[in-house]
């Protein structure tokens, strides 16, 4: 009986002795594997890159409104308007836009011109080898207008497609009449020259041609604010104004010219737009707008302008614009006016704009924005964390730009080599949970 219990106790005091030591074990296992765990949760996910020299555009966003010089047409009386000038072509001074027509005389006018192209077209089929001398005119000019088309299919901007369309009509049209006055075409078809003569004549004493008042580019949109916004009332545009008109939106149906414009007495029907020059007014950012100023101000002193480019939704092009003025701070926003010259055609449907404006060009060594931690905004510094020598090193640097997701910095001190940050140089992307001299697998 004692032996059982002495054997018992053996077997329980082997059993404690194992449980402790594996207990133990596992504690120094613990020990050894919590920084391995540590970093397998919280830093294997880290990515490298080498620092590159580039370009970063800085840009602020703004919104705006454009003033031109425009001048609105009145339709002179109840009837139709018949295009002669297509949608943003340009126009002379005292050319015709469009034909009026009484309402009464439309199916005269329309009579004409379809025997017109018939006569026409059976001249050019018939006695197209008779052209004469001028003959290679007439196809270089068709060719130039040729390659025109060509040059728009191979951009994918179709918008030019329909004045190309109309200028080789144009062509074609002043080929045939040249033709007509030939002897010999004109002997075998003067009844027809002869009809289309009387015909022209009659409905010359009802048609009314409608001529230009200035030189300029033609738009069949009127929005009602052409007496509104012009050159003269362009410093008095409120902010108020400018987002006003941002709401009205873009105007991208009215490119297409139309077939025929039923005028009323006296009421604007199309504009001329003097593409010489044109205004824009947009509100900016203050703190944008307060750096903008200490700039003009400064430019003003040296007796020169200063002069940025502005993008805007749906155009391809930036444009130019010289800075005529600075206002006053309202809102937390800046109102400023802009003078440009180029690209008047290619906004001329648009009043009110969302955009950027191109601030500056910045070159230097370009990091994502999360690349930088300890950042400080008062003097513009922050920590990026290199790696030398297999390891974490955290060097301060200096943001002189950044745009969305990247900044372009530099160093404190370029005299002092070993604080310093170079191009080539390998960084962590997303130090997040990275000490310094921890050892970096590359």
């Amino acid at each position: 009986m004692t032996n059982e219990l002495e054997e018992r106790k053996k077997r329980r005091r082997a059993r404690r002795i194992r449980r402790r030591f594996l207990s133990f074990l596992g504690f120094v296992l613990l020990l050894v594997y919590i920084p391995a765990l540590w970093n397998w949760f919280f830093s294997v996910n880290y990515e490298i890159a080498a620092i590159s020299i580039s370009t970063l555009e800085i840009k602020e966003p703004v919104n705006g409104l454009i003033i031109r010089n425009e001048t609105p047409v009145k339709s002179p009386g109840t009837g139709i308007l018949i295009p002669s000038i297509q949608y943003g072509e340009k126009v002379g001074k005292g050319n015709e836009i469009v034909s009026f027509i009484k309402s009464d005389m439309k199916d005269i006018v329309e009579n004409y011109r379809r025997m017109e192209v018939e006569i026409l077209k059976r001249v050019v089929s018939e006695f197209d080898s008779t052209a004469g001398a001028e003959r290679h005119v007439w196809e270089n000019a068709i060719e130039t207008q040729i390659a025109k088309l060509t040059e728009i299919s191979d951009t994918g901007d179709l918008s030019d497609a329909n004045s190309v369309r109309n200028t080789i009509d144009k062509i074609l049209e002043a080929k045939a009449r040249y033709m007509l006055e030939d002897r010999t075409i004109m002997l075998k078809m003067g009844k027809e020259k002869e009809e289309l003569d009387r015909l022209r004549s009659s409905i010359q004493k009802s048609v009314i041609s409608v001529t230009s008042p200035i030189s300029g580019i033609v738009s069949y949109h009127y929005d009602g604010y052409e007496e509104i916004y012009t050159p003269e009332s362009r410093f008095s545009v409120t902010i108020d104004n400018i987002h006003e008109a941002v709401e009205m939106g873009i105007n991208n149906d009215n490119w297409l010219t139309p077939v025929e414009i039923n005028g009323v007495m006296d009421e604007y029907f199309c504009k001329v737009i003097a593409n010489d020059e044109a205004w824009m007014v947009f509100a900016i950012s203050e703190e944008k707008g307060e750096e903008i100023r200490i700039e003009f101000e400064k430019a003003k002193l040296n007796g020169r302008n200063i002069q940025y480019e502005i993008e805007i939704e749906g155009v391809d092009q930036r444009i130019p614009v010289f800075i005529e003025s600075i206002g006053e701070k309202e809102n937390g926003l800046v109102k400023i006016t802009g003078r440009f010259t180029r690209y008047i055609e290619k906004i001329m449907n648009i009043r009110g704009f969302k955009g950027n404006l191109l601030l500056q060009n910045v070159t230097g060594m370009r990091v994502p924005l999360r690349s930088l931690f300890n950042i400080n905004t008062v003097d513009n510094t922050a920590d990026i964390a290199v790696v030398e020598m297999d390891k974490a090193v955290f060097k301060r640097v200096r943001i002189i730009g950044q745009q969305d997701t990247y900044a372009i910095i530099e160093n404190l001190d370029p005299t002092k080599e070993k604080e310093n940050v170079n191009v080539f140089d390998i960084y962590l992307i997303n130090p997040k949970n990275i000490v310094e001299g921890q050892v970096v697998d590359k």
